[in-house]
């Protein structure tokens, strides 16, 4: 593969993003109100409990990689339901509609009645989306910019736009599809499951090196 090929000429422009909380009014105390409020919540807070500990890998430990799992653990004291919730995938094809569904149906599995030791306070979010400026038209710049763009800017792409169905797939391997015909690549980069990070850099040195590995030999 030439890097230095611009393909069908379709450029990729990079965005990032910002997920400002938003108080909701729901909150649980317990299992029965922590599903009724995962059944209530808007798409934007299921997202944000879900998916924002990959950008705050400094506060979120690695075992636990959602706030449900999280809360099930530190404050309901349910080791085994939080392990459960904690293997959430996340991965193509699925979407916010399908992880909510299934994480409801996980819960469901459960017949305690404790009440937790604080609440489970939902929050959602109103993305900011703005342009970096920064466009790739061929693979060598494609490359380029995903080792230097904010973190924010690959989760916005390859997660935020392809969960909430803005995409049908990552943009980057819609991309790579439609403008260089690499589909392995592009169906290698759909195998990555967000949810198995909680480390951006970790997960922007994983692109990397699938991209190395692939156009570089």
């Amino acid at each position: 593969m030439d890097l230095d090929s611009k393909g069908k000429g379709i450029p990729f422009k990079f965005y990032a993003a910002y997920y400002p909380p938003v108080y909701t009014k729901f909150k649980a105390n317990n299992i029965t109100e922590l599903i009724r409020g995962i059944a209530n919540v808007d798409k934007f807070s299921i997202f944000y409990h879900v998916f924002h500990p990959m950008l705050s890998s400094h506060v979120v430990p690695e075992d636990l990689p959602n706030d449900f799992a999280f809360w099930l653990r530190e404050s309901l004291h349910d080791e085994y339901l939080a392990e459960v919730v904690a293997d959430v995938e996340g991965g193509e094809p699925l979407q916010i509609e399908d992880i909510r569904k299934e994480i409801i149906e996980l819960l469901n599995t459960s017949t305690t009645e404790k009440v937790a030791d604080y609440p489970f306070v939902f929050i959602s979010c109103q993305p900011i989306i703005y342009p970096l400026n920064i466009e790739a038209r061929t693979l060598a710049e494609f490359i380029d910019a995903i080792g230097r763009v904010p973190a924010r800017s690959l989760f916005y792409h390859f997660v935020y736009r392809r969960v909430m169905g803005e995409s049908k797939r990552n943009e980057f391997t819609l991309w790579l599809e439609e403008n260089f015909g690499l589909i392995d690549l592009g169906e290698k980069l759909s195998t990555i499951d967000p949810q198995s990070y909680t480390d951006e850099e970790k997960f922007r040195t994983d692109l990397l090196n699938l991209f190395e590995e692939e156009l570089l030999r």
